[in-house]
């Protein structure tokens, strides 16, 4: 680690592959004292020379993110309701999240809130209900089934037979699931008698993608005069359709009517064959064929939604009752405000209704939720189930603003209706406020209530003109110009998805952001400590949105006390057999262990090890990363230090000593339950965070004899591991032959890049080290060919991109990965995983530019024939840098210095070529060059720009 002696000191990130390397102090030149560029006599020939101006910039970013968006043009919302990250069309502040769904010709927006979590009986985020829009009219096509008495054979759980009658499809949508075992049966009382011409049997699978073997195979089609005696009408036999759609062969008139199953299962595999159930999504019986264009499934309707990125809203064209609609949906960034605006393109009046309601589209839910009226207001509330831990409460409060009329609303159970009629070319906007979650809140509903009671047509339009304002500075923070379409539209869009997640002074996103549309996330929807909760935070400090990262630091240190306990008094289950010889009381007297999920409020989730003890080194490379990006001494003082020294005091215990190689040695899993010795993320990341320790006990003028301590950890480390395969070096999990366990394989191909987490996210091995240690890391990713891997899209591109790899090779994977997981909202789905993938932002800006041993690297992974750009990225150091290649040449190269210090940029140009650098106010400024690299002792705040001098 370099110490810098003037201004705030500045970390020189150095290979540490064989324990800890003597780094010399970093040049620094004064004005006086550097040779001094002469004045340019014009401008150089080829590209800018200087980045383009504010509006410049905006203007172009503008007319790129407008190109950016989500499209549907169908109504069947796909992945809306999802136990993971939905894939419909999504906004969030950071507190609130909004997501799309609906049905044909019902629009809805399901509303969660990132503090709105259950504490009883674990810890879990929750929704808190929707806004619903539909006209008061139903189609002429009814569904005749449609609220009739459901009977069933057998239940699951809250899945019952009404389920399957009442409407509510939709995508992700569980209808009526029976008990295990066949046949069973669906029964249908219709009230009266009535005359059926067709049925459709929505099966799970319509809703629910995956669950293909579940899908119903053979079932009677029956009807009773009496609902005893049935008669069978019609077989289906070796059904696979996810929706079976039969017009029968005559109409038949009856009052009763029942699905009989024999074959709920299409006994494909082993969970379909030992765990037979019926699963109905939606039962729907019509009087009309759909030959003759019976009801069920209409004709859609001239239907189109966007998802607008650039100023964070979405766009719906919609017919209702006849009428086409056109809505306008957008969050206020800086309040929790949804507002809706609806203007009707029909002839005539239309009425149409809005419904707030509380609760989940899930069944089975202990969390109640109730809605009412008060001053004219609809509103709905949910409240978490009651228990040891916290009881949260959140509400939703909706007024109908400027339509032809509006009657007073009226609430039934959890559901709150306004009704209203729009005329022709009117425009009414729904306005909803969201209030509550946290711990034990008090007053909700009724500040849900006041804050919509004070929204006015008038007050909306600055409203929207702070959140458009707050989403350009947002984009406007850096952008990056790359002239690839693919790469361009994940990055963005994966900007925009960390953006509305996480603000400062809120709840961080968990694996799913704060999109919750269920009761049931996977995993408890938590943040997963072995890099996951981490995942979604790797760009922001390289995009200089650092602040973005703040909330995760709340979420790691509100848990401390609880990681202290558990280091002193749970480090057993760890792994028993291990931890029983060297620490007989089962603990160590102090240090952090957290286990691998935990929650907002110092809450455990995942109460598990998998005998892992990396959990806290993950999130101390985020700690460093903020502090090495930003140099924010208060930060360092307040957060970064006390956790990381409490971090380090675990390890001082945990780390064996190895008498013969007269190193440490330390036994952990790489993986989740694998055991080896000298785990190489373990160590890395140990490394980055004894050197970060280091650096900051002399920034902050303490803890010297500690500061020993640690330096002699760091430098009896043992170097990262490595092994033969197939001939060839590369970078192992362990040191060779020391795994234990089912798999004791060295290295994993095909599996999540945890062999190479000490290049990224702990910075051991990076763009300036050795090329032999490159190029052992270069073939280990290639020998990884892990590019598709789920676990690995937030590290296997930066860490191939840190070491030099191939850039059209990594560009070619990057696009490749991206085309094939990305879903209609442009994230990167995977089925387990959510918000994380944006951390993948990393890699874009790694190929543009990267900063290692203090030294700044332009285009370092970047095809030398195609011309890129980068305005504002924040290198480590806090240097705000913007450059630009055109025609193999570097143009330019800004460099803000946030903070002050030696600034060392490998010479992009040719040796010798006349350099010509200015500050910010055009003067000619002193530099060094040396061994490659321009040497130039900056001031806090001062800008600097360097360019080829234009030739005399």
């Amino acid at each position: 680690m370099t110490y810098l002696d003037e201004g705030a000191r500045r970390p020189a990130r150095r290979t540490i592959l064989g324990g800890a390397l003597a780094v010399p102090v970093a040049l620094t030149i004064g004005e006086t004292s550097a040779r001094a560029a002469e004045p340019a006599a014009g401008t150089p020939a080829g590209g800018p020379a200087a980045p383009p101006a504010a509006d410049e910039r905006w203007a172009a970013l503008r007319d790129k993110l407008s190109g950016i968006t989500g499209e549907w043009t169908d109504q069947a919302y796909s992945g809306s309701i999802s136990t993971s990250m939905p894939n419909t069309a999504l906004l969030g502040n950071g507190d609130v999240g909004v997501t799309s769904g609906g049905t044909v010709g019902v629009k809805t927006f399901y509303v969660s809130k990132g503090d709105f979590w259950a504490g009883n009986p674990g810890p879990r985020p929750l929704p808190i209900g929707g806004i619903t829009l539909k006209s008061t009219v139903q189609p002429a096509s009814t569904d005749l089934a449609l609220g009739s008495t459901a009977t069933a054979s057998s239940v699951d759980g809250g899945l019952t037979p009404d389920r399957a009658v009442n409407g509510q499809w939709a995508s992700g949508y569980e209808g009526w699931v029976s008990d295990l075992g066949k046949p069973q049966w669906i029964a249908l009382d219709l009230g009266s008698v009535k005359t059926i011409a067709r049925y459709v049997i929505r099966n799970d699978v319509a809703a629910r993608p995956g669950n293909e073997d579940h899908t119903t195979k053979d079932l009677q089609f029956q009807v009773s005069s009496d609902g005893s005696a049935w008669t069978d009408v019609e077989a289906v036999t070796g059904n696979t359709d996810a929706i079976i759609d039969r017009d029968l062969a005559a109409p038949l008139t009856t009052r009763y009517v029942r699905l009989y199953i024999t074959e709920p299962t299409q006994n494909t595999t082993p969970d379909s064959i030992q765990n037979p159930r019926a699963r109905i999504g939606q039962f729907e019986l019509y009087a009309t064929p759909k030959s003759a264009g019976g009801g069920g499934n209409p004709a859609p309707d001239p239907f189109h939604e966007t998802e607008h990125i650039l100023d964070a809203r979405i766009t719906t064209s919609v017919v209702m009752n006849g009428t086409p609609l056109t809505l306008e949906t957008w969050l206020a960034a800086d309040e929790n405000t949804l507002v809706t605006t609806v203007t009707s393109n029909g002839i005539g009046p239309v009425e149409l209704v809005v419904q707030t309601w509380g609760g989940a589209t899930t069944a089975g839910s202990t969390h109640p939720a109730t809605a009412g009226v008060s001053a004219g207001t609809a509103w709905a509330q949910r409240t978490t189930a009651a228990g040891k831990n916290w009881v949260s409460t959140a509400a939703l409060a909706t007024r109908v603003l400027g339509a032809t009329s509006a009657q007073t609303p009226t609430a039934s159970g959890a559901t709150a209706s306004t009704v209203f009629t729009l005329a022709p070319g009117a425009t009414a906007t729904l306005v909803t406020c969201v209030a509550g979650g946290g711990q034990n809140p008090a007053g909700v509903q009724q500040a849900a209530v006041a804050a919509v009671g004070t929204q006015t047509a008038a007050g909306l339009t600055p409203l929207r003109t702070r959140t458009v304002a707050w989403w350009k500075n947002y984009w406007l923070a850096s952008n990056v110009e790359l002239g690839r379409p693919v790469l361009e539209k994940y990055y963005y869009a994966a900007q925009y998805f960390i953006g509305s997640a996480s603000r400062p002074g809120k709840v961080a996103p968990a694996l799913y952001g704060i999109w919750t549309t269920t009761d049931q996330a996977q995993f408890s929807g938590d943040f997963h400590m072995n890099y996951n909760a981490m995942g979604p935070f790797y760009g922001v400090y390289s995009s200089n949105r650092p602040e973005l990262a703040l909330p995760l630091y709340d979420v790691i240190l509100d848990y401390v006390p609880e990681a202290r306990r558990r280091a002193r008094e749970d480090l057993n289950r760890v792994k028993p057999d291990y931890v029983s010889q060297r620490f007989p009381s089962g603990g160590m007297p102090d240090g952090v262990l957290f286990p691998v999920g935990i929650g907002p409020y110092g809450s455990t989730t995942d109460d598990n090890y998998w005998q892992q003890v990396a959990d806290s080194l993950f999130a101390a490379s985020q700690f460093c990363a903020y502090w090495e990006y930003t140099r924010d001494v208060t930060f360092l003082r307040e957060k970064a230090y006390p956790y990381l020294k409490l971090v380090a005091v675990f390890f001082d215990n945990w780390l064996e000593w190895d008498a013969p190689a007269q190193q440490y040695a330390m036994w952990s899993g790489p993986h989740e339950g694998t055991w080896g010795k000298n785990s190489t993320p373990d160590l890395g990341m140990l490394k980055q965070t004894l050197s970060t320790l280091i650096e900051a006990s002399h920034v902050l003028h303490t803890d010297a004899t500690e500061r020993r301590a640690w330096q002699d950890m760091l430098d009896r480390l043992p170097a990262q591991p490595t092994t033969v395969y197939q001939g060839a070096t590369v970078y192992s999990l362990v040191e060779p032959g020391s795994m234990q366990g089912s798999d004791t394989r060295d290295i994993h191909p095909g599996d999540n890049t945890v062999n190479l987490e000490f290049i990224h996210p702990a910075e051991v091995l990076g763009i300036n080290s050795p090329a032999a240690d490159r190029a052992i890391a270069v073939h280990t990713v290639d020998v990884m060919n892990s590019w598709g891997q789920i676990n690995s899209f937030p590290k296997v591109f930066t860490q191939a991109a840190r070491v030099g790899y191939p850039a059209a090779s990594l560009i070619q994977h990057f696009e490749s990965t991206i085309t094939q997981m990305i879903a209609a909202n442009l994230r990167i789905a995977d089925g387990y995983h959510g918000i994380e993938k944006s951390g993948a932002c990393e890699a874009v800006h790694s190929m543009l530019v990267q900063s290692f041993d203090g030294v700044m690297v332009l285009f370092p992974v970047w095809p030398a024939d195609q011309d890129a750009s980068f305005d504002r990225l924040l290198l480590p150091g806090a240097f705000e840098t913007s450059a630009a290649l055109s025609a193999g040449t570097v143009d330019y190269v800004q460099v803000t210095a946030k903070a002050g210090g030696t600034l060392r940029v490998r010479n992009p140009w040719p040796d010798g070529q006349r350099l010509e650098v200015t500050d910010g106010d055009g003067h000619a400024f002193g530099y060094v060059v040396k061994d490659g690299v321009i040497t130039v002792r900056t001031q806090p705040g001062r800008t600097y720009r360097f360019r080829p001098a234009a030739a005399r």
